[in-house]
């Protein structure tokens, strides 16, 4: 049986949290897990009524959360969410920087400059802005905070056909590095979350093909993709007392696909 000691190292009791892309996915599952580990959650997503579903989700589960749209990309909207998680929790102490998305399979020589843009601007520009007012108001009203960062293994093991959305992963894991040391005299911790294949409800059409089976039975040492409460469960650890010491870390969650 587990201690209170042990336990209280993944309480959240008392925080809030902001999750962008929470509507579905990863996101979600982010959400979800630090409700239950105690956090008040402002669910974000681009589109109101996913926020929203997942929010009442989990205060039917007993939790505190509440949906809030956002597109991470209008950077014009991040201190308007801020304030409203602030005003509705008491405080914000949590940001976990989930949005994002890779272009379409495209070869590198007929990337155009649009796409490129876009890709640059969900993966890294959102999550740059968006831990930059947050840390602000941290920093104004003199409050440790944790910012986490989900990266991907792409950024060390690049994706064929998905330059843009390589470079920007990787970019987004130093970016983390690089702030983890700026924040460090504020009490701000800054850490990243570098997935592999995960299995979600945006994927599963490509983890049940057989196809796929076979080549990550093959690429992964785990034998297959992980689950998105696999993610969500290092995104806890990183939020909590636990990882009170830990800043600017890459954690990989992968099933072992980066050391193939």
């Amino acid at each position: 049986m587990l201690g209170e000691s042990t336990r209280g190292l993944l309480d959240l009791a008392g925080k809030t949290a902001i999750v962008t892309g929470a509507g579905q996915g990863l996101g979600r599952a982010i959400a979800l897990r630090l409700a239950d580990a105690g956090a008040g959650v402002v669910v974000t997503h681009k589109r109101a009524e996913g926020a929203v579903a997942v929010a009442d989700e989990i205060v039917g589960n007993g939790g505190k959360a509440t949906g809030r749209a956002l597109d991470v990309t209008d950077i014009a909207a991040h201190g308007r969410v801020i304030d409203e998680g602030t005003a509705w929790g008491g405080s914000v102490d949590i940001l976990v920087n989930c949005a994002g998305g890779m272009h379409p399979f495209t070869p590198y020589l007929d990337v155009d400059e649009a796409t490129f843009d876009a890709t640059i601007s969900r993966n890294l520009k959102s999550a740059y802005f968006l831990s930059q007012a947050f840390a602000r108001k941290l920093v104004e009203a003199g409050r440790p905070g944790r910012i986490v960062n989900i990266a991907s293994t792409a950024a060390t093991k690049p994706d064929f056909q998905l330059a843009a959305y390589n470079a920007a992963k990787a970019a987004l894991v130093q970016f983390g590095r690089s702030i983890a040391v700026e924040l460090a005299p504020h009490g701000i911790l800054v850490n990243t979350v570098a997935p592999g294949p995960v299995r979600t409800t945006n994927t599963e059409w490509i983890y049940d093909n057989p196809a796929w089976q076979r080549v990550l039975k093959e690429k992964v040492p785990l034998g297959g993709p992980a689950e998105a409460d696999d993610v969500a469960a290092a995104v806890l650890f990183l939020c909590g007392p636990g990882a009170r010491h830990t800043t600017g870390s890459t954690v990989t969650v992968d099933g072992g696909f980066t050391c193939t």
